[in-house]
């Protein structure tokens, strides 16, 4: 992904564009190591991304145009979405032992069929879904809370034919 932003890359923008913050402040926001900090933020900043003035970084508004839109090409968005998944699928078959915390992640999948009427419900259902994430996003604007960048959740829906999913592999070989 070498316009794209790696995940660890993309929480810190994320942090970013809530405040200013210094490393520390990030690494308490995004729950990423000092060290890890120290190797992306460099980046970041070659890439006109952020800009780092008296310990304090901030996004780089002036230059935004240019890596947001890069950022946000489909190839991009793409590997984001594969990285996500990939993290999301090999987070959920960790034991417990190795989280050392409760299992908080739920990944649920499944292949049935489903009638015509219990299709138009489970449609019904994701975009009542789809409402109440739309309402929480709008409800963050206007009240915002005081949460830490690296406890958002992630939450993945979808429906699609098992064909096509084969196809889609069938074509990526």
């Amino acid at each position: 992904m070498s316009e794209g932003l790696l995940m660890v890359e993309r929480i810190v923008i994320e942090s970013l564009s809530k405040k200013e913050k210094n490393i520390q402040e990030i690494e308490l926001d995004t729950n990423l190591s000092h060290g890890l900090l120290l190797n992306i933020m460099p980046n970041l900043l070659m890439r006109n991304m952020i800009r780092y003035k008296s310990g304090i970084y901030s996004l780089d508004k002036e230059h935004a145009f240019l890596w947001l839109s890069e950022i946000n090409k489909t190839e991009n968005i793409k590997e984001e979405a594969r990285e996500i998944f990939t993290s999301l699928v090999n987070q959920y078959f960790k034991n417990d032992e190795e989280l050392k915390k409760p299992k908080v992640s739920q990944f649920k999948i499944q292949k049935m069929w489903l009638t015509k009427e219990e299709e138009m419900i489970l449609k019904s259902h994701m975009s009542t879904l789809e409402g109440f994430f739309t309402g929480v996003k709008e409800a963050r604007k206007y009240h915002p809370q005081r949460e830490k960048t690296c406890e958002q959740r992630v939450v993945v829906w979808g429906i699609t034919d098992y064909s096509d999913l084969i196809d889609g592999v069938l074509k990526a070989v």
